[in-house]
């Protein structure tokens, strides 16, 4: 099994974070409950007419460092990765973009984020939902059912990344996915926002980023937030 390359720990709660590529380092894990991701989206982040919008900051729509988002990378990396994680976990939620959405395995459900103010054109028009497909079934559907969708006007944190999540979302959407002492894994983890919802809800987190910029971002942030809720 390969090592991670830092570990923050709050509590009983461990927080493992990988550098590298998921490609590599999936296969050598075990022990995950749950994957709650939001990888990249195959629509050219950074080439296109939204690009320098900033009138919704809701989502954030710059180019990622080191990675061309298109279609076809979309089909070598995210593909792939997503159903290597599936493998390994026993249920997932995988934020999307239409159409390369389509391209991942199918779903047993489908959610979002309703944003009024909408994140995006589409060729029909403005979109308002931010999709995520869900696999498996809820942890707890047995004390009954939660709705798997949820509007939301919260706005990201600016991290110098190109598609920050807001934290309301993650907290959220692991709340929704998992359960408290449960392992969610991140193949693609960003700026950290769903490690930053793990710590909040008491739950293990494991994290893989490529990116060297990226991964001292995240760390930096899950670090300040395990040293916070230490003076709760």
């Amino acid at each position: 099994m390969i090592p991670p390359t830092k570990i923050i720990t709050r509590g009983n709660i461990s927080i493992s974070l990988y550098l590298g590529c998921c490609l590599d380092i999936l296969p050598s894990l075990k022990g995950v409950d749950a994957v709650i991701t939001d990888p990249p989206y195959g629509v050219n982040l950074g080439n296109h007419s939204a690009a320098k919008d900033r009138r919704n900051r809701s989502l954030v729509k710059n180019g990622y460092d080191e990675y061309d988002d298109t279609p076809e990378n979309y089909e070598a990396v995210v593909v792939p990765a997503i159903r290597m994680a599936l493998k390994i976990s026993k249920r997932a939620l995988v934020f999307c973009a239409m159409p390369q959405g389509w391209k991942l395995p199918a779903p047993d459900a489908m959610g979002g984020v309703y944003l009024p103010a909408g994140c995006g054109l589409n060729k029909w028009g403005f979109n308002c939902l931010a999709h995520y497909l869900l696999y498996g079934q809820s942890p707890d559907i047995h004390l009954g059912a939660k709705p798997t969708s949820f509007e939301s006007t919260a706005h990201a944190e600016h991290k110098d990344h190109p598609c920050p999540k807001p934290i309301p979302w993650m907290v959220r959407t692991v709340l929704l996915a998992s359960m408290a002492g449960e392992t969610v894994l991140d193949p693609f983890m960003g700026s950290g926002s769903t490690a930053i919802a793990c710590l909040k809800t008491n739950r293990n987190f494991i994290g893989i980023e490529k990116n060297q910029h990226y991964f001292q971002i995240a760390s930096d942030r899950i670090q300040q937030e395990a040293n916070q809720l230490l003076l709760l």
